[in-house]
């Protein structure tokens, strides 16, 4: 009888506690936005600086990435003949008029293809983020050894790679919001 109640007196107070629905645990994780937008973070510890090149923009004026040092910076390759580049584009410009009065610059670098055919393109989708044009490939392909497109780099405001996503996403979403706003956030100069 005293076993019984002494059972119960135990047990009676943590079937209570483990099935109240109050997490024991006050300190759990928080939500990774990293892993719920598919982007890979690069360097951990040791940290990797994003490779520096210097393309033309649009309009002929020659732009290095290291003018956004202080800056974090979505870098995208694309190219106009790519579906899955073409469908996310909506979304970088979201993400761009959200972010570009924040400490965000998106640099949208075009892949093997001609100014006359890309300024078309971006004219007629009237898309407002900077485009540079690789046009020999070499800084898609050597550099940043994108194997696909779109390819996009997250590069913090020192300069270093701290993030790569493969394939399209959608950029103005919830979490790709807040994945931005943390890495603005955390992003040390």
């Amino acid at each position: 009888m005293l076993r019984q109640r002494l059972f119960a007196c135990i047990f009676f107070p943590v079937f209570c506690i483990a099935f109240s629905g109050y997490p024991v645990n006050s300190g759990a994780a928080e939500k990774d936005f990293w892993a719920d937008m598919g982007v890979a973070r690069i360097g951990g510890k040791k940290p990797v600086s994003a490779p520096d090149f210097t393309l033309n923009t649009l309009d002929g004026k020659k732009v290095s990435l290291k003018d956004f040092r202080g800056k974090v910076v979505f870098l995208n390759f694309w190219a106009t003949w790519c579906p899955p580049c073409t469908f996310e584009m909506p979304s970088i410009e979201s993400l761009h008029r959200k972010f570009k009065d924040k400490g965000l610059v998106v640099v949208a670098v075009n892949s093997e293809e001609g100014a006359k055919k890309v300024n078309n393109f971006i004219k007629k989708k009237g898309y407002t983020f900077l485009v540079l044009l690789d046009t020999d490939g070499s800084v898609a392909n050597d550099s940043y050894k994108a194997i696909g497109f779109p390819t996009t780099y997250l590069i913090d405001r020192r300069g270093l790679a701290i993030g790569k996503a493969e394939g399209a996403r959608e950029w103005d979403s919830k979490e790709s919001f807040r994945l931005i706003e943390e890495i603005l956030k955390n992003s040390k100069q």
